[in-house]
């Protein structure tokens, strides 16, 4: 992608070094916060009203690392870890700058969906799909232990995620179906190109079959 080559040769000095961690980190450090003062997340979610009539401005940052608060703490710990896991793989494919990228596009297109589209607070559980996305893309035979025993392939964890987003699409609400196509903006960019020369080149291939069978 050469015009991400070139983003990252003027802008490289924007990424954040170790940034999978430092959402991690910040993930827990909330779910921590949250624990002794559950008021706190209120003033940290993406809530339109009061970035925009209220100045709270510092809700457009925050909401990326308000963790699920009606998780159990025993699987939050393994959502904190495979999402650590999942981002550090991505940095380590691309790069700390093409990772911040991927990031921060998402990020960007979700709150200007909830400031200027939808008018309606926003999470953060669709940007980190597309980041699940992104690593069974690019390591689709990794395994997970599904329920700690069970050896379960990305790839199939990911085809399904994918059926999920479609029936969303479908059948779901007009705000998260916005929320869902913003947040995938970063994966269309990054895989985009790619995903579409492999359903042609499958296409070709159908076509030259059925043409030599006939």
């Amino acid at each position: 992608m050469r015009w991400l080559d070139s983003l990252e040769r003027r802008f490289h000095w924007l990424a954040i070094p170790q940034f999978p961690l430092f959402i991690a980190t910040a993930n827990a450090f909330i779910y921590l916060m949250a624990q002794f003062q559950p008021i706190f997340v209120e003033r940290l979610v993406l809530d339109p009203g009061m970035v925009l009539n209220g100045g709270e401005w510092w809700r457009v940052v925050t909401f990326l690392f308000v963790p699920p608060m009606n998780m159990n703490p025993i699987f939050l710990v393994f959502w904190i870890l495979l999402l650590y896991q999942y981002a550090q793989a991505l940095e380590a494919a691309w790069g700390e700058f093409r990772f911040f990228f991927f990031y921060l596009i998402g990020a960007i297109a979700t709150v200007i969906a909830s400031l200027f589209i939808v008018h309606e607070p926003i999470g953060n559980e669709s940007l980190y799909i597309t980041i699940f996305l992104a690593f069974a893309t690019l390591f689709p035979e990794f395994e997970l232990l599904l329920f700690f025993f069970i050896p379960l392939k990305v790839k199939y964890l990911a085809w399904f995620t994918w059926v999920m987003i479609v029936v969303t699409l479908i059948i779901g609400s007009s705000v998260t179906r916005i929320a869902l196509a913003a947040s995938l903006l970063n994966y269309i960019l990054f895989f985009g190109q790619d995903l579409w020369k492999a359903a042609s080149l499958r296409v070709e291939v159908y076509r030259n079959r059925r043409r030599f069978r006939s």
